[in-house]
């Protein structure tokens, strides 16, 4: 089965359903897709449900196993059946915002993101947005660049055979 995850004009494919960030010292998984939303015919529907281990700006600790908050995390979880959204207490833009696209919503993509679907067929095609960190690494996401430690990256199309890694120097692979 293969993942689509977009992070701003970036497009990842894998198999692998997790996300990683990986410096020199260590390699950390912060956002694994535990199930996608999917319609079934005389069933309950199944929905989009992660498992997160990041930071706010401020190092206040998130952590989710599948939509539930674990521990001591004060966030607001707000769940659909294909996005989840993690807020702060007070504030109107989500640390965190993952959203499963249907083919409709991924057709008026940019067409590099729009090709690439269309080329690899994947099952399952997932945006990410979000300003937070991983470990002390801090990841921002918009709607056309992904920031990792302040640098920027745009328009990159990467094949993550060995899953998707984002790393502080170079394109994530």
């Amino acid at each position: 089965m293969k993942y689509a995850f977009i992070f701003g004009s970036n497009i990842f494919i894998t198999t692998d359903r997790a996300i990683s960030y990986s410096d020199k010292d260590s390699k950390v998984e912060f956002l694994k897709i535990q199930s996608y939303y999917a319609h079934r015919q005389n069933t309950e529907d199944h929905v989009l449900a992660i498992d997160v281990d990041i930071n706010t700006t401020d190092d206040q600790k998130i952590m989710l196993n599948s939509n539930q908050p674990i521990a001591d995390t004060v966030i607001e979880v707000k769940v659909e059946p294909k996005r989840v959204q993690l807020y702060r207490a007070g504030h109107a833009q989500p640390v965190l915002d993952v959203y499963q696209l249907t083919a409709d919503e991924y057709t008026h993509l940019s067409s590099h993101i729009a090709n690439e679907i269309e080329a690899q067929q994947p099952e399952v095609v997932i945006t990410i947005k979000g300003d937070f960190k991983v470990n002390s690494h801090r990841i921002v996401i918009d709607g056309e660049r992904l920031y990792v430690n302040g640098d920027a990256f745009a328009n990159s199309v990467v094949n993550a055979h060995e899953g998707v890694t984002l790393t502080p120097d170079g394109l994530p692979s």
